[in-house]
């Protein structure tokens, strides 16, 4: 904040703290970096109901899907080693919050943002808004996904009020 005042970036403020405990006051751009499991999913429903013209995220620590997920009967031998399984579920768990954020309504991108020697967990995932909720992929597109994986629940599905699971012709 005080960068920002030595600037004079009027209007500019950054805070910290638990997104959960935040109001759902407007914001323009909503940046959580390294929030751990859900806390991903939590900054970028927080930013997608607060109207956020622009969300910027790196993600870490995905676990949640982890033991939901079913991959397909070819890939369980390979998936039977730690690793694999562990960047599996962050795939899975990353493009299915794409496709929401997608279905949200927000143009996307996914980079890496720094080199493997300074963390390995350097995934940025942005979402420019630019269509109203709904506009493709349809609904059923981020179902297919999800059914693909087993994915029957997911935190920015929740977040969203939509039902992986629903439905074809719902939300779309």
């Amino acid at each position: 904040n005080g960068a920002a005042q030595r600037l004079g970036l009027a209007g500019l403020a950054f805070e910290h703290g638990d997104v959960r405990a935040r109001a759902s006051e407007p914001v323009d751009v909503m940046i959580a970096l390294h929030a751990c499991d859900t806390a991903t999913d939590d900054a970028l429903a927080l930013g997608v109901g607060a109207g956020a013209r622009l969300l910027v995220v790196a993600p870490c620590c995905q676990k949640e899907l982890r033991p939901q997920l079913t991959p397909a009967p070819v890939l369980a031998p390979a998936l039977r080693h730690g690793i694999f399984a562990e960047r599996h579920a962050e795939f899975a768990t990353d493009a299915l919050r794409v496709l929401l954020l997608e279905w949200a309504g927000y143009s996307t991108q996914v980079a890496e943002f720094t080199g493997a020697e300074h963390t390995a967990k350097n995934l940025l995932l942005s979402g420019l808004r630019q269509r109203p909720t709904g506009a493709p992929p349809k609904a059923q597109a981020v179902r297919d996904f999800a059914a693909a994986y087993g994915i029957r629940t997911q935190a920015l599905a929740r977040h969203l009020s939509f039902e992986l699971t629903g439905a074809a012709g719902a939300q779309q």
